[in-house]
């Protein structure tokens, strides 16, 4: 990286990597990278709380931060499947289902905010994040014959659901704080 000075603060230009026919930069994977291991961090740190159909996941906070990048899809993925190690329901449906459909859901979740809400009501896009994750949560348990589907959607999407929005106002305040201090996490401001 090369430092180029302007008006009372140092610029980085970035090198980037070829990925999927696009460019990705540095900045999108060092930042996925702390997102996920944030992630992992924060659901192993409270996993009493993190597995199971009753879960509250505070790591799920970290999910509102798709709405301004949606690379950072991949870090709440890989943040998920390491997390998922340590998951008394480890195997194919934790390592492999749960981290494509967290990315899944961030994808549809920063899609609909982006160009269908054209970046109002982060709400709604947030309430669709929390009914895929209690939806694909829910139908791995069932399948693994841990509780009905309805109970375990109600009861993983519920949680989902509040943790995401009290997230809004958290992830959005602490972008706003990034930001005066010149880190941009926003797609289209890399």
């Amino acid at each position: 990286m090369i430092g180029i000075p302007e008006k009372n603060r140092m610029v980085v230009a970035e090198p980037t990597c070829k990925q999927n026919g696009g460019k990705m930069k540095t900045r999108n994977i060092v930042l996925s990278s702390i997102i996920g291991a944030l992630y992992v961090v924060l659901t192993i740190g409270l996993a009493p709380f993190s597995f199971g159909p009753i879960q509250f996941r505070i790591s799920e906070i970290l999910k509102v931060f798709v709405l301004y990048n949606p690379f950072l899809t991949i870090g709440i993925g890989i943040g998920t499947l390491f997390a998922n190690i340590f998951s008394p329901y480890a195997g194919p449906w934790e390592l492999i289902w749960m981290p494509f459909t967290d990315m899944a859901g961030g994808l549809i979740a920063w899609a609909i905010y982006y160009y269908v809400l054209h970046k109002h009501s982060p709400v709604f896009s947030m309430t669709v994040y929390a009914l895929t994750t209690g939806a694909s949560v829910a139908l791995m348990l069932t399948i693994m014959g841990a509780g009905e589907f309805w109970f375990n959607f109600i009861s993983v999407g519920l949680s989902e659901l509040i943790i995401l929005i009290i997230g809004i106002p958290v992830i959005f305040g602490i972008e706003k704080i990034l930001s005066k201090r010149g880190i941009n996490i926003r797609f289209d401001k890399i």
